[in-house]
């Protein structure tokens, strides 16, 4: 048997095996995503607790707007800005 016939593809098997590569392709490229976030989750594991503390921080701030314990502060102005009662002038 000669070589050339094993390479050898019919235009009949030339959708076939492009599927199966687009697929392979597909498949392997899910699969390097699988694995690139396994690997960058187990290193960020002790990022969480932050995380958590800064959630806590902003839930007593809520509470405490929600209660109505604002602080009174007058709001800074940028020297581009006007005053607001700009027009009754």
């Amino acid at each position: 048997m000669n070589e050339l016939e094993l390479l050898a593809l019919s235009a009949d098997d030339m959708l076939p095996l492009s599927m199966v590569a687009l697929l392979s392709f597909s498949l392997g490229m899910i699969l390097t995503i699988l694995i690139v976030m396994a690997r960058s989750e187990s290193r960020n594991g002790d990022l969480e607790p932050d995380f958590l503390e800064e959630e806590k921080d902003d839930s007593c701030n809520d509470n405490m707007e929600a209660a109505g314990h604002h602080q009174a502060e007058s709001p800074s102005h940028e020297v581009w800005e006007r005053d607001p009662d700009w027009w009754k002038k």
